[in-house]
This record gives structure tokens, C-alpha cells and sequence, in this order.
């Protein structure tokens, strides 16, 4: 057995040994609702504090579940 043999049955080993982490269309799914409610958790604290940076937040978590949601929509499973 050469040294090149013994370094690919090494690769081959601890590539089956790491675990691919691929997210679920459900989990994404997940994230974009907390997402949306943290976008109306924002808005409800403008409401009550009057505050000027609330509904930015409130923005761009909305733009971000928009973003997770097509990304749960377009997720490709693979083997």
C-alpha cells in the first residue's frame, strides 16, 4: 500500500465521518415566522415607546423573512 493509497482511504474516512449540515425547508420556514414576529414585536414597541428606530427594524426583519421564505421555497434536498 503506498503513502498515496493510505492518504485517500484517510480522506475517504473522515469525509463520511462529517455530517453535512443542510437546512430543512420546514426550519427555514421556522426562522422566517420568529423573524415576523420580531418584525411585529418591533412595531407594537414603536407604538408603545414612540420610538424613531423601531420601524426600521421592523424593515428589515420583514425584509429578511421575505428572504428566508424564498429560500424555504427554493430549497433543493440533496442525497
Amino acid at each position: 500500500m503506498g503513502v498515496k493509497e493510505l492518504a485517500t482511504r484517510v480522506r475517504r474516512r473522515t469525509a463520511s465521518r462529517r455530517r453535512r449540515i443542510s437546512p430543512s425547508s420546514f426550519g427555514v420556514l421556522v426562522l422566517a415566522f420568529l423573524l415576523l414576529l420580531g418584525a411585529a414585536a418591533s412595531i407594537a414597541w414603536a407604538q408603545i415607546r414612540a420610538s424613531h428606530i423601531a420601524p426600521w427594524v421592523s424593515i428589515g426583519l420583514s425584509a429578511a423573512t421575505v428572504v428566508a421564505t424564498i429560500a424555504a421555497v427554493t430549497v433543493i434536498r440533496r442525497p
